[in-house]
Formats: structure tokens, sequence, C-alpha cells
């Protein structure tokens, strides 16, 4: 057992156990939607998918979703444009395919006329698969988001390009989602030319204003780390943890209701009048995806010490591993990808404050907006979020002389 599953478990026994009393003291109604997979959801809306899978460079083998023709659509794809969707931590590909036809921005570029991707990082469900180690070993644990940006991104962004036969693609992130697109296309210039437009939602690069609850978490954890050093490399969230609960019928009665929301609203700001409540369970049992603990610990060194660096190993770890003694900073500035970034006006994770000082270290920006009240979820699951914000992606990503004045290297 590692020192930073006690808590978990602690809680695990308190939630279970309220569960289970709900279980055989109320009936609960399940919606279908919190059982299904990616792909079972995408063909309950009535489109054509596929599924993909890539290795990466250092082994782990992604899964990737596609939806490559609008609903009812039979003509073929080879001259569609390319739109890949990539989500934030904790999460998978549902995030962009969760909604009705008319909510979700996944069915939305599709039936626009994009032939949609959806990636999944390494350590969610969909990509838990190595070529030489298992889950259940903890070198398979030893990443965090640094090698979601060097390994991953390419892996998948190259293998798309590869099966399509095109040299260009639209790249959409949320959140964790943008911090491996920022650092991918800087360190990484020709695959950031691979990009045609760079959609960021809910920009995440540095989190010196993030809400208390999370900045609290991780000066604890990163003190902890520099202190005692212990192993890293498991699970953070092993197992499907949140949709076991829900399944059960936690978040169903007043208390666990209650509950559910202050923790959601203390670490997501998921107040908002503007997410519909009757679909929490859903968004709840698509949350909690895996990732490593390095992964957590990694987002905590950001917090503390209040900039963008690669994994602090400590002086001696940081000769090894880069060749000098403090860890490298992110070079954000040097990324030349035509780049979109559209903040929530009250997110707790990507503050407004933090972007703000991103925008003029973005050489290549072609439009920066502030969507006033927005959460951090309000890009997923926000009820206005396709005429807000949807309409307006698919509007650029048709405008080509706007993104061509942004992108001297625009190729069709």
């Amino acid at each position: 057992m590692y020192w930073a599953e006690i808590p978990l478990i602690a809680i695990s026994c308190f939630v279970l156990s309220n569960a289970k009393f709900l279980s055989s003291n109320q009936k609960v109604s399940i919606d279908p939607d919190i059982g299904r997979n990616v792909t079972e959801i995408i063909a309950s809306r009535g489109y054509t998918y596929e599924e993909h899978h890539v290795t990466t460079q250092d082994g782990f083998i992604l899964g990737l979703q596609r939806i490559p023709r609008g609903r009812g659509e039979k003509n073929g794809i080879k001259h569609k444009p390319i739109v890949f969707l990539q989500h934030g931590i904790l999460a998978d590909a549902s995030n962009w395919v969760l909604g009705s036809s008319r909510e979700s921005l996944g069915y939305i570029l599709a039936d626009n006329g994009f032939d949609v991707w959806l990636g999944n990082v390494r350590g969610n469900d969909y990509s838990m698969r190595h070529v030489k180690y298992k889950p259940s070993q903890s070198v398979f644990w030893n990443w965090s988001w640094q090698e979601m940006a060097d390994y991953d991104l390419p892996a998948m962004i190259n293998y798309v390009l590869h099966v399509t036969g095109k040299k260009q693609l639209f790249y959409v992130g949320h959140s964790q989602g943008t911090m491996i697109a920022f650092n991918g296309f800087s360190n990484n210039l020709a695959l950031g030319n691979k990009v045609k437009a760079f959609f960021a939602l809910a920009p995440v690069y540095t989190l010196n204003n993030t809400t208390k609850v999370v900045k609290g978490l991780a000066e604890i954890m990163w003190s902890v780390v520099k202190k005692f050093n212990p192993n890293l490399n498991f699970d953070t969230l092993p197992g499907d943890f949140f949709k076991s609960l829900v399944k059960l019928g936690y978040c169903a009665n007043a208390i666990s209701e209650r509950i559910c929301e202050y923790l959601s609203d203390s670490v997501f700001g998921m107040d908002s009048k503007n997410i519909d409540k009757s679909r929490g369970p859903v968004y709840l049992a698509h949350f909690g995806e895996g990732t490593s603990f390095k992964n957590m610990v990694h987002f905590s060194q950001i917090i503390v010490e209040g900039k963008c660096q690669k994994f602090d190993y400590g002086p001696t770890g940081n000769e090894k591993h880069y060749n000098q003694t403090p860890p490298p900073l992110c070079r954000v500035q040097n990324m030349r990808t035509p780049t979109l970034m559209f903040v929530g006006g009250n997110d707790g994770l990507g503050d407004p404050s933090d972007n703000k000082a991103l925008e003029p270290q973005i050489k290549n920006l072609v439009h920066y907006e502030v969507i006033p009240g927005w959460n951090h979820v309000d890009f997923l699951y926000g009820k206005d979020a396709h005429s807000l914000l949807y309409s307006k992606l698919v509007s650029y990503m048709k405008s080509r002389r706007l993104l061509r004045s942004y992108n001297a290297k625009f190729i069709e």
C-alpha cells in the first residue's frame, strides 16, 4: 500500500457504505450513459465510429476513437478537414460526446463536415496498455504530462495524418490537453507545423491563481514529496472508482448530493447554473480516469513553484535528466502554431489572471476571449456551449482566409 492511498481508501469506505445504504433503501434511476464506453455513446446517438490504436515511442498503446462522418451522411471522407480533440486530466474522450447531437462538440463538428478524432493519453481506460509493462508494475506509471507532450501527442497526431493522408489538422484541447499542446508544439516545432490551428479551451500553463482547495492540496503534496521522496509511480485513482459509486447510487440523496456538489464546486467551480445538474452522475461516472501520481505531483510543482517547468527530480536527478541543476523552464514563446484561446471568466483552474499573463507569450495568437461566468467544465458541459463557443470554433475552422493570414505555412 502507498501512503497516498490511505485517504482515498478512507473516503472510499465512507462513500461505499453510503452507496450501499442507498441501493437498499432507495430506488435509483441509472442513466444508460453511465455504463457506456465512448463508442457505445457515439453509436447511441446514431453516428458511425471507428476504433484505432497507436504505439508511442516509449511503448504505450493509446486508444483513439473516430467519428468519420455526420449522422446519416453516406459520402466518403477523403477530402474532409480533420479535427483532433484532446481531453483534460483524469478524463477521457467521452468528454466530447456525452451530450446530445446538438450539444456535444464531437457531433457538431462531424455534422459540419469534419473528420473527428478523439485522443486518449496514457493511463486512462482506453490507453492502459504497454508493449513491455503492465499497470500492476510501478514502472508503468513513471510519467507525467511531460511524457504526454513528448510521446503521446506526436504519436497520435502523426498516426491520424498517416491514416488520412493529410498534412495538417485542427487541434482542440481542454485543460491538460492545452498543457501538453503548449509544451509539445513549442518543443517540437515540426509537430506544431502539422497543426493548422490550436484551439485552447480552459487553457492551463501556470497555476498561480488556482482554487484554494487545489492550492492547499498541492502545497501539502509537494512538501511531502520534497521531504520524504516517496515512490511516485502508481495510479492516482485505481479502477473505475467514480463510475462504481454512481452505479450504486452515490450523489442520489440529499446528503451525498451535497458532498458531490461541494467537491465539484471547490475543485472546478461547478456551481454554475449553466450546467445541467440532472446529468451530473453521467459526468461524474466518466471522470476519475487513471493518471499517474507523478503527474499530480508535477502539477503540484507548477502550482507551488509558480512557473511551468519540466519535472523536478532534485539537483542530482536534474543533472542526470537535463544536465543542469534546476529543471528546465517550458518555453511556450517558441511555439509558432496559430493559437486561439478561450478562457472562463469564473474558471478556478485555468484562471483568467494566469491566462492573461500567458497571452503575450503566444507569438502567433489568432484570438483571445474571456467568456463571462464560465467555469472549467462549462467548456464541455455548459448548456450554452454550442451557441457561445462551438459555433465559433466551426466558423474559425471554415475561415481559410483568416487562418492563412496567421500561418504563412498553411497547407490545404
